[in-house]
């Protein structure tokens, strides 16, 4: 990613190093003058590319996810529905098990 420094120059950072970025880690990048001037202001941006994308790149992008249809037009509720058994019967005095 490109980040601007306060007195106008341009970095490059990994978004790891952003996110790390203190107030002394800028002061000490102008301090040793880091960085360039941009020439534009689209350096390095999306807008500028002028190239259109092939077919091949069209098809690559389309979405090839698979499409679900439930079964039933009954809204899932998290029960097995098909079983007659709800869940086994556990003894009111749980200590006498231990």
């Amino acid at each position: 990613m490109i980040y601007q420094l306060p007195n106008g120059k341009v970095i490059h950072l990994s978004v790891e190093e952003y996110l790390d970025l203190t107030d002394n880690d800028i002061q000490y990048l102008m301090s040793i003058n880091a960085g360039d001037y941009a020439r534009s202001p689209f350096v390095g941006s999306a807008i500028r590319d002028k190239r259109k994308k092939s077919e091949e790149e069209e098809e690559r992008d389309e979405d090839h996810s698979i499409d679900f249809t439930p079964e039933s037009d009954e809204p899932f509720t998290g029960h097995n529905t098909d079983s007659e058994e709800e869940y086994p019967d556990f003894p009111e005095d749980m200590t006498s098990i231990v």
